[in-house]
């Protein structure tokens, strides 16, 4: 795997778009301040293909990635695998208090431009990935990109773990496989001798006498069906010589068939006399038709010469209504004179009532005076002053008042009520006066208009002479639709004789087309052609013609018969001798003739059958002998297989060459070890974890976690170089190549002498055209580099500019 390109878009400390070009460089260094974000590049990459970070305590861990003040991270890894370009994308999105995988694809690229998407989701990508470089994540941070905290991990992984790596690296398994392949070969060989062996005994191959009999079974079918052929070629010529004749007999019965059809004639004179009768028919409703027709124009005639009857109707009316008003105006003059009469006697009583009344209210009035005179005597004593006139009383009067006052008031009382009556009734004769006298005038405006009216009629005004004139109008009217419905029923008995001769010219016609279709239909027989004057004629005539045609066809027809039958007898002979053959050959010979095409079948069949199985006989033989030796081969094979297996199982070559390939490993590991270390270390592999040799102390040996940070980081160093200097040779032509190796680690613990042998050996490294990544702070190491990434944090995010390239 060696990366091209890498984008990164709010993924950790990069909040804004940045972009990482490794196109052209082999040697290049990360520098920056601390926190600046150097191994966030490593990060992004691991990332980027497995959706993980090392640095985490947790792999499944997404949403540290995303930048504080950005709700997604989004990474692309542009990379050369196996001399293929590949796209590994992801984009993480913030969700609640974490976050999720919202994009995940693996594309590779295709010659004209075009990519095809190996990957749509997490899983997908993942296992693509792992498959694509043949490393899971943890293999890839101890071989490829060796984060902080995970530079070592190699030098102190478990034996187990270790092993699995170079296995997995160098596919040292191709020999396990390669062994169980062997023990199934070897396996599977057994078991199809065991099949073969017993195929061989179920399968006994055949005599020779055996095989003699299936030879006459052949020689006596061939036999058999050269006579079938024979008999059946020769009732093949019988047949074409019969053929002719049952088609001449087949003609001859249609021909009578058709002849047939001129026998029946006595509906063409039915239909004839039909059609007199019709037409006679008609000439009657013509004539009634015709007699109707002037008595409705005549009965029209007298009807237009007569007065118009709704003019009638209309006088009439207006003479009755005139009659009706001036009799109302005749009443109403009757109530005018009596209600005036009775108005003027009314009046009179009134006016003399109301004399009365005020006689009577002064009367009253003299009545209440001396009442009120009576009332002040009794305050008057005789001798006192008076208390009205002031004068001395010389007499008291005596007062008899109250008699006279109720008289008065009595009189009063009736007399008013007397002018009420009176006044009651004067305004009710007046206004019979008044309504007698509009309803007067009402009806004489009535009178006038109903007499302009009746101006415009030029004839008599008289009732009983308008009534005369109505009803004879009347009258004309009833005999002009009397008229007319004559008319009507004449003309549908007209209608109904016209149909009945269209339908019977239509019969006729079609009988005649009858005649001429059965003429047609034997034309080839020369038939008399038809005159078209008398239907009947032209029937009589063709059906004697058909009589004599038919007489002499029946004789042509009898002799073919008796020709047919001597035919047909020696049919049968040929039959009986096809039918020995078939059963001479061992066949049923049931119908034999009655299916040619199947009798060859059959014996084709037959023959076949009894080739097939002189041929099955002689595959038998042979096959006995085929078994025999593919038995001797497959055993032969077993053993070689079961050989095989049992050196390549485990704990066999694959485990020595496990060891060898460790061995190497770590003699190139020493030979860096050594020069990094100033001669001090060797490494050597132990039972459970790396040593090494201090040449310094007696060359003792000691666990590598007796190392200071220093020395760790030297012999991982070494280590990881020996690795990847080793894969390409040891590994096998399809393993995966390691292109490619990020360090991120342990620099700035170096003194400047072996910082100086580390940068040299770096400096190797990247001339065998891998590229080398280191992330770095020392500023001797990284101005040694040809090209570097400076990486530098502003107050948004971190920023990268490539210098020296």
């Amino acid at each position: 795997m060696r990366p091209r390109r890498l984008e990164l878009d709010g993924f950790s400390t990069f909040r804004d778009k940045t972009v990482l070009d490794f196109d052209g460089l082999d040697l290049v260094a990360f520098t920056g301040a601390t926190g600046a974000g150097k191994s966030t590049i490593i990060d992004a990459i691991t990332f980027a293909l497995y959706g993980s970070v090392a640095r985490y305590d947790n792999a499944a861990r997404v949403a540290p990635v995303i930048h504080q003040l950005s709700t997604q991270a989004r990474v692309r890894l542009d990379f050369e695998a196996g001399g293929r370009t590949y796209t590994a994308t992801r984009v993480v999105r913030r969700r609640g208090p974490g976050a999720t995988t919202a994009e995940a694809r693996l594309e590779v690229a295709e010659a004209g431009g075009a990519t095809t998407v190996l990957a749509g989701e997490v899983g997908e990508l993942n296992d693509a990935v792992e498959q694509l470089l043949g490393l899971d994540f943890r293999q890839f941070t101890r071989t490829i990109v060796l984060p902080q905290g995970e530079f070592a991990a190699f030098l102190r992984d478990d034996p187990s773990n270790r092993d699995k790596l170079l296995q997995r690296l160098l596919d040292l398994g191709v020999y396990e496989r390669m062994g169980q392949l062997a023990r199934a070969r070897a396996k599977k060989a057994s078991g199809q001798v065991e099949v073969l062996a017993e195929q061989r005994s179920a399968a006994v191959p055949p005599t020779e006498d055996e095989l003699a009999d299936l030879r006459l079974r052949v020689e006596g079918m061939e036999a058999a069906r050269t006579t079938v052929e024979a008999g059946l070629a020769a009732l093949s010529e019988l047949e074409s010589a019969l053929d002719p004749k049952r088609q001449r007999v087949r003609s001859i019965d249609g021909i009578l068939e058709r002849l047939a059809a001129f026998e029946t004639g006595a509906e063409v004179s039915d239909l004839d006399d039909q059609r007199t009768e019709t037409e006679a028919a008609l000439a009657a409703a013509t004539g009634t038709l015709t007699t109707a027709r002037a008595e409705r124009d005549a009965a029209l005639a007298a009807l237009d010469d007569a007065p118009d009857r709704a003019e009638l109707v209309r006088v009439v009316s207006q003479v009755e209504q005139l009659t009706e008003a001036r009799d109302k105006v005749d009443e109403r003059r009757d109530e005018l004179a009596a209600a005036e009469a009775a108005a003027a006697d009314i009046g009179t009583a009134h006016t003399e009532a109301e004399a009365a009344l005020a006689e009577a209210e002064r009367t009253l009035r003299a009545a209440r005076l001396a009442a009120d005179a009576a009332g002040w005597t009794a305050a008057l004593e005789v001798g006192q002053p008076c208390p009205v006139c002031h004068r001395q009383v010389e007499d008291v009067p005596d007062h008899d008042t109250d008699h006279a006052l109720e008289a008065a008031q009595a009189e009063q009382r009736r007399l008013q009520a007397e002018v009420k009556n009176q006044a009651t009734g004067l305004a009710r004769a007046v206004g019979r006066r008044d309504a007698a006298a509009e309803e007067i005038e009402r009806q004489g405006e009535r009178i006038d208009l109903l007499e302009l009216q009746l101006s415009g009629f030029e004839g008599d005004h008289d009732p009983e002479a308008l009534a005369t004139a109505l009803a004879a109008v009347e009258e004309l009217e009833q005999r002009h639709r009397a008229s007319q419905d004559t008319v009507s029923e004449a003309e549908l008995v007209l209608a109904g004789a016209e149909e009945q001769r269209r339908r019977l010219d239509d019969a006729l016609a079609e009988m005649r087309s009858q005649l001429s279709a059965r003429r047609d239909a034997v034309a080839d027989l020369d038939p008399p052609a038809l005159e078209h004057g008398s239907l009947a004629s032209d029937h009589e005539r063709l059906r004697l013609w058909a009589a004599d045609q038919t007489r002499l066809l029946g004789d042509e027809r009898t002799e073919l018969a008796a020709e047919g039958k001597r035919m047909a007898a020696e049919r049968a002979e040929l039959e009986v001798t096809v039918a020995d053959a078939v059963a001479a050959a061992g066949l049923d010979a049931a119908g034999a003739t009655s299916d040619p095409s199947g009798l060859r079948g059959r014996l084709a069949d037959g023959l076949a059958d009894a080739r097939a199985a002189v041929a099955t006989a002689g595959e038998r033989r042979d096959r006995d002998v085929e078994l025999a030796g593919r038995i001797e081969q497959l055993d032969g094979d077993r053993i070689l297989n079961d050989a095989l297996g049992r050196h390549l199982r485990s704990g066999g070559f694959g485990s020595w060459l496990l060891a060898e390939a460790l061995d190497a490993i770590v003699a190139k590991a020493t030979v860096w070890l050594l020069q990094l270390s100033n001669e001090q270390y060797s490494l050597v592999a132990g039972d459970k974890h790396f040593a090494i040799i201090d040449h310094t102390n007696a060359d003792e040996t000691r666990d590598v976690r007796t190392l200071s940070g220093g020395e760790t980081f030297l012999a991982s160093l070494a280590l990881a170089l020996a690795l990847a200097d080793s894969i390409a040779e040891l590994a096998p032509v399809d393993a995966p190549r390691l292109e490619s190796m990020f360090l991120d680690e342990g620099f700035g613990t170096l003194d400047p002498g072996t910082l100086d042998v580390v940068a040299g050996a770096i400096e190797e490294l990247a001339s065998t055209g891998r590229m080398i990544g280191i992330v770095t702070h020392v500023g001797d190491l990284a101005d040694r580099m040809p090209a570097r990434f400076e990486v530098a944090k502003g107050p948004t995010g971190s920023s990268v500019a490539l210098v020296g390239a």
